[in-house]
């Protein structure tokens, strides 16, 4: 069988696209804030009524260390399949994340296959691949905690599924 490898264009294409999204999504949030607020909730506007039903039962998706093809704990993204299909209007997006260690680009590609991974397995389940605004992964850009010990590293290898409102 043959081993078929991407091209160097492709590998610098994918790095420029989602070091494209990590800049220009967080600059387009921070250029809305107003500087003189006195608390963080004050650059947000308040989450929907469906939004924060989402994330209340919603949870994140947890992977093995640098595996993207298979979860620590399948029921959860069973229970997400089954909460996304009764709730065919809901809107949102998937964002996947790696732990600290290793190569910030092998990070992006390993949290963008994750994210992949997680909205190709909710589509085969039967939830309507037009709820899914975007499916991409961040790496290690926004960690989760700052500690360096395995259950810190745990808690960044996931997936999130979130409202769009969130952003």
């Amino acid at each position: 069988m043959r081993h078929v490898v991407p091209n160097q264009r492709f590998w610098v294409s994918l790095a420029a696209f989602l070091v494209a999204v990590s800049v220009f999504i967080p600059a387009k949030n921070s250029l809305a804030q107003d500087n003189n607020a006195a608390s963080p909730e004050a650059h947000f506007p308040p989450l929907s009524a469906q939004a924060q039903d989402l994330m209340q039962n919603v949870k994140e998706i947890y992977f093995p260390f640098n595996i993207y093809s298979r979860t620590v704990n399948p029921d959860v993204l069973q229970s997400d399949t089954a909460y996304l299909k009764q709730h065919s209007d809901a809107q949102l997006w998937i964002q996947g994340y790696a732990d600290i260690r290793g190569d910030i680009f092998y990070n992006l590609v390993l949290s963008y296959r994750r994210a992949q991974f997680v909205k190709s397995q909710l589509v085969k389940s039967g939830v309507n691949g037009s709820q899914i605004g975007f499916a991409t992964g961040w790496g290690k850009l926004y960690p989760s905690c700052q500690s360096k010990d395995d259950s810190c590293y745990q808690q960044q290898r996931r997936v999130d599924i979130v409202p769009p409102d969130t952003m």
